[in-house]
């Protein structure tokens, strides 16, 4: 009995000492591997960091409509630096504060040496001229300046009060996809439920609140096109009191 108690013993003794070097043997492994690996880790972070082979050589500028590539490019101040190095997110604020036209921006590395610049800019729907500049106002009532190249817009009065304004944008915005918007020439108010705007051929429409546009302008657009066939052109529309119910305007022709 005591003989198989010795044996008992040792073979438990025996098996204390392999778990204690497998745990030895394990710890060194996983301490040498995670060493190697924090050089491994710190050489290639060195090398990303300082390899001529990472520094920009093209930026690509997607979205620009308003806002010069030059413009941006030079802002930026990208080229032949480390392309990991760059904190791109302190430039995507940047340039939203730089340019009033950028909306959004997202920029995004592509590895190895360029850079993508995807710029979402306003879309102004009205303009008007100040310091010999064309000056852009977006749905927000944003204001930016606009290149000379840019398609002619609806001119506005920049002395109109902040309620005023933000009626006539609020019918430009609802009367942009309309081929009508094309020939606007100026809009302007008076109040905020009297929108008055002003067509290529000088034809005046009061289309007084702005709102139900969809219904308005289809019917006015019946009218010019009735006015067509009959050889006339209006002078002067009165859609004031025009409705779904009540659809009834003033029309004065030449």
């Amino acid at each position: 009995m005591k003989k198989y108690r010795r044996r008992i013993r040792l073979k438990t003794k025996i098996e204390k000492g392999r778990k204690y070097k497998n745990i030895v043997v394990w710890t060194t492994l996983i301490l040498g591997t995670s060493f190697l690996l924090s050089i491994a880790v710190n050489k290639t972070s060195k090398y990303l960091l300082t390899s001529s082979y990472f520094n920009v050589k093209s930026i690509e500028i997607k979205g620009n409509n308003i806002i010069e590539k030059n413009a941006i490019l030079e802002y930026l101040n990208l080229y032949n630096k480390n392309i990991f190095k760059s904190k791109l997110n302190k430039y995507e604020l940047q340039l939203k504060e730089k340019f009033l036209a950028v909306k959004d921006v997202y920029i995004r590395r592509r590895i190895p040496n360029r850079i993508v610049v995807n710029i979402i800019e306003r879309i102004p729907l009205a303009e008007y001229k100040a310091f010999d500049k064309r000056i852009g106002i977006d749905e927000y009532l944003k204001l930016f300046v606009l290149p000379g190249s840019y398609a002619i817009l609806p001119k506005i009065s920049e002395n109109l009060n902040e309620e005023n304004k933000a009626a006539c944008i609020s019918f430009l915005k609802n009367v942009i996809g309309f081929p009508i918007y094309k020939k606007i020439k100026a809009v302007t108010s008076t109040a905020t439920d009297d929108v008055i705007f002003f067509l290529e051929d000088n034809c005046k429409v009061c289309v007084g609140m702005p709102d139900n546009i969809d219904f308005k302008i289809n019917y006015l657009e019946k009218v010019f096109s009735d006015l067509e066939t009959k050889g006339k052109k209006a002078e002067y529309v009165n859609m004031r009191d025009f409705s779904e119910d009540y659809k009834e305007i003033i029309v004065k022709t030449n």
